[in-house]
């Protein structure tokens, strides 16, 4: 039975070793922009720390325990160890510092699990915050952790990748590296199941989407309807092919379906503010740059060119193995489930650890079709000398208008997300007292108003996108509370 078996998994594994192979050059390079995309984006969260991550901001830790549907247990953050404005910032320090460790290449056999911890640690202390960029990147270095990093570029080598032949590796660390872009585009390309993609019209809904849509994508709702079909469907060709080309041995092939995910990215960054994601989609594929662009084909190889760990696997080689696995067998299922759904119907420890893990995961931007409710928010403040102001947007004379960017009024990218999601948990309108004290004093310290504020009042103007248009705006007020919305 056994001959049966390895006669017939050693050709798929041989296979799969020459398409999931990663050159360690290459892996070398992504270790780099890891780190730094790791700093840059520490850097930009600290610009909110007070506000969004420690006791003095809009969620101190006994709000933070109370929220609902929290993704893991919030204990196992270590910004949760203390609340004040100094043990976050030495937390945020503690991570921009491995970050560039990472980056520069020092004691990465250490440094890349220390950073994951950090990295969770961040992300849990304000759930809210975090986005699908914020998974991914995760999921990035979780991998990361399993493949020597420090092999080229490097301050420091460990033992390990020292003694690794200087061309290709391939294990099951490698493997689930290089499988998680494809995982993510195949599968989402999946979900888009609803008929605006079919038809060609789902990225004018999406344009008209003012959480996410740039000046070029508002402009670009302007083109003529047949421009935006063959986008639609230039996008979803491109989320099918590319997966595919990235698992091709035809280097020209690879090369292909690298180009038209960069460019893809780099189009999503252009017409829509997603954040960081543009950047850490592109960071996952570099792992998939082939050996011909570091060497040239007259370059001599001193010992074999590629060096398989798969074969014989042994103790926590075994336990990445199964971790790959479950992660392709969870995204299958996620086709006609959602993780909440699933995670539910499983024991509780298990749950919290596909959750710790992020292999909860499901790609399901825009899916199965874009969201058809939009909107913008009005922080009206009524002032003593009769003056009714938008907090968001003070100078703004006509309160009740659409700004001329919606993106703008948000502080940033963090603060969208939080705002949201407030917005997607109505019973949580308790929370909006934090965020107005905080755009209140933000108004009081521009403006230097002496003027006291009578009361406050969060609006969502709501658009709704049809087939025939949009909308006319509805006012719905969130906070305080009604009767219609408890």
């Amino acid at each position: 039975m056994n001959k049966i078996l390895i006669a017939v998994l050693d050709p798929l594994r041989k296979q799969l070793n020459q398409r999931l192979a990663v050159d360690l050059k290459s892996l070398s390079f992504f270790r780099v922009f890891l780190g730094g995309t790791l700093l840059m984006d520490l850097w930009i969260q600290i610009q909110d720390l007070e506000s969004l991550y420690s006791g003095n901001g809009v969620l101190p830790l006994e709000a933070l325990a109370q929220l609902p549907h929290l993704p893991w247990e919030w204990w196992l953050s270590i910004n949760v160890l203390s609340d004040s404005v100094a043990w976050q910032t030495f937390c945020f320090c503690a991570g921009m510092l491995c970050a560039f460790l990472l980056m520069i290449g020092w004691k990465t056999r250490w440094i890349a699990p220390c950073m994951l911890i950090l990295l969770h640690s961040i992300q849990a202390r304000n759930p809210w915050v975090n986005y699908a960029a914020d998974k991914l990147l995760f999921l990035l270095l979780l991998w990361a952790c399993f493949v020597p990093l420090d092999r080229y570029w490097s301050v420091s080598r460990s033992g390990v990748s020292s003694r690794i032949p200087p061309l290709q590796l391939s294990s099951f660390g490698a493997w689930g590296l290089m499988l998680l872009p494809c995982v993510m585009y195949l599968f989402s390309v999946l979900r888009k199941s609803g008929d605006t993609w079919l038809d060609g019209s789902a990225l004018r809904y999406v344009l008209e989407i003012d959480q996410f849509a740039s000046p070029l994508g508002i402009w670009l709702k302007s083109v003529p309807d047949f421009v935006l079909r063959f986008l639609t469907w230039c996008a979803l060709g491109i989320e099918v092919i590319s997966p595919l080309l990235l698992l091709s041995k035809n280097v020209r092939f690879r090369w292909l379906g690298i180009c038209l995910l960069i460019l893809f990215q780099f189009s999503l960054w252009l017409t829509m503010d997603l954040g960081i994601f543009p950047w850490v989609s592109t960071l996952a594929i570099l792992p998939h740059i082939p050996s011909g662009f570091w060497r040239s084909n007259k370059q001599k190889v001193d010992g074999p060119s590629l060096v398989s760990l798969t074969s014989a696997p042994k103790g926590g080689q075994r336990w990445v193995g199964w971790l790959l696995v479950f992660m392709l067998l969870w995204n299958f299922l996620m086709t006609w489930n959602y993780p909440d759904s699933v995670k539910a119907q499983l024991p509780r420890w298990l749950s919290n650890g596909i959750s710790l893990l992020r292999m909860d995961q499901y790609w399901g931007m825009f899916s199965p079709n874009p969201m058809t409710l939009d909107g913008w928010y009005v922080i009206a403040a009524e002032l003593e000398d009769g003056r009714v102001i938008d907090f968001l947007e003070p100078e703004r004379e006509d309160l009740w208008s659409k700004p001329a960017q919606v993106l703008q009024t948000y502080p940033s990218d963090r603060w969208k997300e939080y705002m949201m999601r407030i917005f997607d948990y109505p019973s949580q309108s308790k929370l909006w007292q934090g965020v107005i004290s905080y755009f209140q004093s933000q108004w009081r310290s521009q403006y230097l108003e002496d003027v006291q504020v009578k009361s406050v009042t969060v609006y969502y103007m709501i658009e709704k996108t049809t087939a025939l248009g949009v909308l006319p705006v509805e006012k719905e007020q969130l906070w305080p509370a009604t009767d219609d919305n408890p």
